[in-house]
């Protein structure tokens, strides 16, 4: 699948998730608990941000961890993880260039009822219904992977937990598989992200796996 999900400022690298992935003695604190699954995905994530970082000619140094298992990208850089059935992603920017990104992940399968009324509003599920090529329940899936990429690069400029219902995401498809999204925040008093309450970002999808990606400009 083509990761065309970012500006040409942001490197954006991808591995399976397997044995062979080392950690910098620093991350080795957070995994010494883990078990061995988990062990594999936390090292195969860093590996990929330190050679994000690599492309963009900044140091690879360690990716610690903060608050909600936030990752603490070195100073100056900016970027997002992600994890999904065997599959990890990293995508990182000089913070100079942005202010924030996020990138996610998901195994392309469609929402249940419950799930697509407790992650979408009324109105973004009227919008899904419009849409054409696949059911709400399957254009719901990239929804809720938009909110995903949105939390990622939100939360780290805020401290601010928002849930599903705090932003509404509108889709652009140029295809059934590919295509732009808008992200909206709706919760009064969530504050804004780098002065900012709109966002961009676009999806790819092919009959495994759902990827979405947003970035947070720097003004």
């Amino acid at each position: 699948m083509s990761l065309d999900l970012f500006p040409a400022a942001v490197s954006v690298t991808t591995a399976a998730i397997e044995d062979g992935a080392r950690l910098h003695p620093d991350e080795e604190l957070f995994a010494a608990e883990m078990g061995p699954a988990r062990r594999r995905e936390f090292a195969a994530g860093r590996d990929c941000a330190r050679r994000a970082m690599r492309e963009l000619g900044l140091p690879g140094g360690p990716v610690l961890r903060g608050a909600r298992r936030m990752p603490l990208w070195p100073d100056g850089v900016v970027g997002s993880l992600t994890h999904s059935d065997g599959f990890c992603a990293a995508a990182v920017a000089r913070s100079s260039d942005l202010a924030g990104l996020g990138i996610d992940a998901e195994r392309e399968a469609p929402l249940s009822e419950r799930a697509l009324a407790r992650i979408c509003s009324p109105r973004e599920i009227d919008a899904l219904r419009a849409l054409p090529a696949r059911s709400p329940a399957l254009w719901g899936a990239i929804v809720f992977s938009a909110k995903e990429s949105l939390y990622k690069g939100y939360f780290p400029l805020t401290g601010v937990f928002i849930g599903f219902r705090d932003a509404e995401i509108t889709l652009h498809p140029d295809a059934e598989d590919a295509g732009r999204f808008d992200a909206r925040l709706v919760r009064d008093d969530a504050p804004d992200a780098a002065g900012q309450r709109h966002f961009a970002g676009r999806f790819r999808s092919d009959e495994r796996r759902i990827l979405t990606g947003l970035v947070i400009e720097r003004y």
